[in-house]
């Protein structure tokens, strides 16, 4: 019945149930997913603790950020299954047929259009009035990879929405659509793992992508970093960390020292959050 509900949700006239067969689906496959990849940070860092980006902060709260987690994996399923859901029933632009050459420029299309949105509607959450929705994914000055759901349902629902409204404005064959937010939830985990294990010369100047140095940096300086997969926003609108390609190059090179003894990230965030909500002020 699952099954049978799952392929009427992929033809027209599909009813709520359907619909709701189809929502279900998308949790347990992102909840796979966040396992999956948390999972392989877990064993990765545990490996490899000379890679960690702050070496002088410790995230002692990590297991009791998951307590968002249902909340915000709701809000971005039910965006995900929302656009699947419309372009299936036509209620959005006609995908065009899968190919081997429409798949990819509409996969890439999608993903630079996501990247701008995020990084806008990340601006927009550190503006003072927004802030409130966004402080608390901040008080994870060193993220883990499950800092990726420690999010208020609005923060989850503004940078999600992309996934409902993308198809109303770009043809792209829903089968891509999956693709993109795959990479999405294992390159948002990848972000808040905060072991720098992929470093790379694609990740700095003058190549465009981020990598997990990127968006750890975004925590531990806040005013820095807002953008997701790529740095060009950052670089043109001048939000770049100073220090963010020097340090990738670093990593690229081997761990880098640091003299600084570790310290406690408590479930505050400590001062850190505090100087993080001061700055949202400004």
């Amino acid at each position: 019945m699952g099954i049978d509900s799952l392929l009427r949700a992929m033809a027209p006239g599909a009813g709520f149930m359907d619909f709701a067969v189809l929502l279900a689906t998308v949790v347990v496959a992102i909840i796979a997913v966040m396992l999956g990849t948390g999972l392989f940070f877990e064993v990765m860092n545990a490996r490899h603790p000379e890679r960690k980006v702050q070496k002088n902060r410790v995230n002692t709260r990590k297991w009791r950020e998951l307590a968002y987690a249902p909340g915000s994996i709701f809000t971005l399923s039910l965006c995900f299954a929302g656009g699947l859901f419309a372009q299936w029933q036509g209620w959005a632009l006609m995908p065009l047929p899968l190919s081997w050459w429409s798949g990819p420029l509409m996969l890439g299309v999608s993903v630079l259009l996501y990247d701008a949105w995020f990084y806008w509607v990340h601006r927009l959450l550190h503006w003072r009035p927004m802030f409130r929705f966004h402080a608390l994914h901040h008080t994870s000055i060193s993220p883990t990879a499950w800092t990726n759901h420690h999010e208020t349902v609005v923060e989850a629902l503004l940078n999600q929405l992309f996934y409902f409204v993308v198809v109303f404005v770009l043809p792209i064959p829903w089968q891509m659509l999956v693709a993109q937010k795959v990479y999405d939830q294992i390159s948002g985990m990848l972000g808040h793992a905060g072991y720098e294990h992929f470093a790379s010369p694609l990740a700095r100047s003058p190549w465009p992508l981020a990598s997990t140095v990127f968006h750890d940096q975004h925590h531990g300086y806040f005013r820095f970093n807002f953008a997701h997969t790529f740095s060009f926003w950052d670089r043109w609108m001048g939000t770049l960390h100073p220090s963010y390609d020097a340090t990738v190059a670093s990593f690229e090179r081997g761990a880098p020292e640091t003299t600084a003894a570790p310290h406690a990230v408590g479930s505050a965030g400590n001062a850190g959050h505090r100087q993080a909500e001061g700055s949202s002020r400004k």
